[in-house]
């Protein structure tokens, strides 16, 4: 899923406080020029001296938020150099001057106030203002720049426009994803496309790259330090087996469209530069360091409701780990003696876009579990990349009158640690079930759509019918049917619907 650029007034709410401190701050400190360093304990006080200056305070936050909803000063301000924010600044800070001013003649009570504290606060904070905002949009810049902060894109464009597209990233100041790989395409691809109808993609990318394109000529190489990972003929295969979050799409041709539904299908956010524009489905405007686009993805998660989520999840991820806690001084004890070795079993699997994590559970199965697994593939319920069996053997307990691990998986308290998982943000409360890295290995290319948002500790097709769902198929369609319909209300109504299939033990194995 795409986050939605925020362009509402709380875009930079950050800036928004901090100019708000800034310029009250800079008020004070004109009273305390004014009036000496006892102006600090005075203004705290509500004293007959410091009620008009109090409401001069009062003003001033008016002030500042008329500023923010009328005048958006903060667009674009991480972009800004320092000429330019000197400029901004200088500008806000005129127009608090004059709105005081204004105010304070229009209520016939300018005779009452400090002229030179009125005066001297837009300059005090002209000069704070710009010391801060230097240092803090030095740091985010550095922070937002980051590997680990920015989301992997592939880069699909003819040889002649990558050097100018990389060019374009490398004099972005603030670049919110990095080019992990390149796929070259056919500047004059579109002069030998036959009509849409008559052949597919596949059938399409080849004619293009019989024509102009030996893919053995390709080979593949590097551009500016970044892998050439592909080309027309295997536009798919570096995404499918990498963690690519984003693509940009810059060629001029109709199969820039077609390659875009293939990677919004496999639940990846596509770019479409807009000198390149085509249909694309739930298209939003956008840039992409200094590039106009048209965004498409499978759906579109705005900000509110991924601070929402994002709260719903370390809510219950702290009330998870406190339970897991206390459980474990129970749960722990009994696994031991069933089965001594571990309480906790960690494996690693795959999440959002690719991205591997270590999953958290109680241990159910005998520490050999993994090692039988392949003996009992032939017994394997499931069709697809998913392995369940009845009565599996490798339960700890199994056969017994009382199966501490078949006790486990029925009450679901086997997945209560993945509430670490939850607070530490690899997974979510309701999202998609994680394969495991072999499950992910044999992946075609449609089934990756499914890790297009964080996996979850409930989700869709587990209150559709749990493991009683045979058929890998059905559970990649209905985990994209949460993708595609993603709202706040559904995440809720997963929540609610879980319980009752955990409390009815539903489709346990």
């Amino acid at each position: 899923m795409y986050r939605k650029n925020k362009k509402a007034w709380y875009k930079h709410i950050d800036f928004m406080l901090l100019d708000l401190v800034c310029i009250e701050f800079s008020f004070i400190i004109a009273l305390a020029i004014r009036f000496g360093i006892g102006v600090f304990v005075n203004i705290l006080q509500d004293t007959v001296w410091a009620m008009p200056y109090h409401r001069i305070m009062v003003m001033i936050l008016g002030l500042h938020l008329a500023l923010v909803f009328f005048f958006e000063p903060y667009s674009g301000i991480l972009k800004r150099n320092m000429a330019e924010e000197t400029k901004a600044v200088t500008l806000y800070n005129l127009y608090i001057l004059v709105g005081l001013v204004l105010i304070l003649f229009a209520e016939q009570s300018s005779d009452i106030y400090s002229r030179i504290v009125v005066f001297a606060t837009p300059l005090i904070d002209t000069i704070m203002m710009l010391v801060y905002k230097y240092g803090y949009k030095k740091y985010l810049r550095k922070h937002i720049n980051k590997s680990h902060n920015q989301n992997n894109m592939l880069l699909v464009a003819p040889v002649g426009r990558v050097h100018d597209i990389l060019h374009k990233f490398e004099n972005n100041p603030i670049n919110t994803v990095k080019i992990v790989g390149i796929v070259l395409v056919d500047d004059r691809a579109e002069d030998v496309i036959v009509p849409e109808a008559a052949i597919t993609l596949e059938e399409e990318i080849k004619n293009v790259v019989s024509v102009h394109m030996d893919k053995k000529s390709a080979a593949r190489e590097e551009i500016k330090g970044i892998p050439v990972v592909g080309t027309l003929s295997d536009p798919y295969d570096f995404a499918r087996a990498n963690v690519v979050d984003e693509v940009l799409i810059c060629m001029e041709s109709s199969v820039a469209e077609r390659l875009a539904d293939g990677y919004i299908d496999m639940g990846i956010t596509v770019h479409v530069s807009i000198r390149d524009m085509v249909r694309l489905p739930k298209a939003t405007m956008n840039k992409v360091s200094g590039i106009s686009v048209i965004t498409a993805s499978v759906n579109t998660i705005t900000t509110r409701q991924l601070i929402v989520k994002r709260m719903v999840d370390v809510a219950c991820g702290l009330v998870g780990s406190l339970v897991t806690i206390l459980l474990t001084l129970i749960i722990g004890p009994a696994i031991l003696i069933a089965d001594p070795g571990p309480i906790f079993f960690r494996q690693e699997r795959v999440g959002k876009n690719g991205r591997t994590f270590k999953i958290w559970k109680f241990r159910t199965m005998y520490k050999d579990a993994e090692a039988r697994k392949a003996e009992l593939m032939a017994q394997n319920k499931m069709s697809g990349l998913m392995f369940k069996m009845d009565e599996d053997p490798r339960i700890i307990g199994a056969g017994k009158k009382f199966s501490l691990g078949k006790f486990l998986r029925e009450t679901s308290l086997d997945e209560l640690p993945q509430s670490f998982n939850i607070l530490a943000g690899s997974m979510s409360v309701v999202g998609t079930r994680p394969p495991t890295v072999n499950e992910y290995k044999e992946y075609e290319l449609h089934h990756k759509g499914r890790l297009a948002t964080k996996p979850g500790l409930t989700g869709m097709w587990q209150v559709s019918g749990r493991s009683s769902i045979t058929d890998f198929e059905e559970v990649v369609r209905l985990d994209k049917e949460y993708i595609a319909n993603f709202s706040l209300a559904l995440d809720f109504e997963i929540m609610l619907k879980t319980f009752k299939v955990v409390l009815g033990k539903e489709g346990s194995v």
